[in-house]
C-alpha cells in the first residue's frame, strides 16, 4: 500500500514538472495574441419608455470603467461609477431613467429623454479618447 502511494506522488510530481518545462515558453503575450477586441457600443434605444446604450466587452480581459462617460451630441454625459468593470464577453445596457443599477444594467437617473433619432453616442475612456461610436458612420 505504501508503494502505491509513493508511486501516485512521485508521478504527481514528475506530471507537475514536465508541465511547468512545457509552460515556461509561453508568455503571457503568447496567450493574449489576437484578442485585443475593443470594447464597443452594439446598440441604442430611443424608445420613449426605455432609452439605453448597450455596451459589450468581445475581448479576453475586463475592462474597468472608471473615469468612462457615455455623450451624446448634445454633451449630456454619464459618468460611469467607480469601480465598475465590464468582464469578457458581457454586455451592460446603460437606461436614460432611474432604477437600481445591476451588473447587466446601469441607470442615468434622468427624468428626460437624451437620445434623439439618429443621434450618435460616443464612449469615451479615461484619457478623454473615443473608445467607440453608435452608429458607427457618424
Amino acid at each position: 500500500m505504501k508503494k502505491s502511494r509513493f508511486v501516485q506522488i512521485v508521478l504527481l510530481i514528475s506530471s507537475l514538472f514536465m508541465g511547468l518545462a512545457v509552460a515556461e515558453d509561453v508568455t503571457p503575450g503568447d496567450i493574449m495574441h489576437g484578442t485585443d477586441e475593443a470594447v464597443t457600443i452594439t446598440g441604442l434605444s430611443y424608445a420613449d419608455e426605455d432609452e439605453w446604450v448597450e455596451i459589450a466587452n468581445p475581448g479576453m480581459a475586463s475592462q474597468d470603467f472608471t473615469f468612462w462617460t457615455l455623450v451624446d451630441e448634445g454633451n449630456n454625459t454619464y459618468s460611469f461609477s467607480e469601480g465598475f468593470v465590464l468582464i469578457p464577453g458581457a454586455t451592460v445596457k446603460v437606461h436614460t431613467a432611474q432604477g437600481n443599477d445591476t451588473e447587466n444594467d446601469l441607470y442615468w437617473g434622468r427624468d428626460d429623454l437624451v437620445w434623439d433619432d439618429g443621434e450618435a453616442a460616443m464612449l469615451i475612456n479615461a484619457n478623454s479618447e473615443i473608445v467607440a461610436l453608435y452608429p458607427e458612420s457618424s
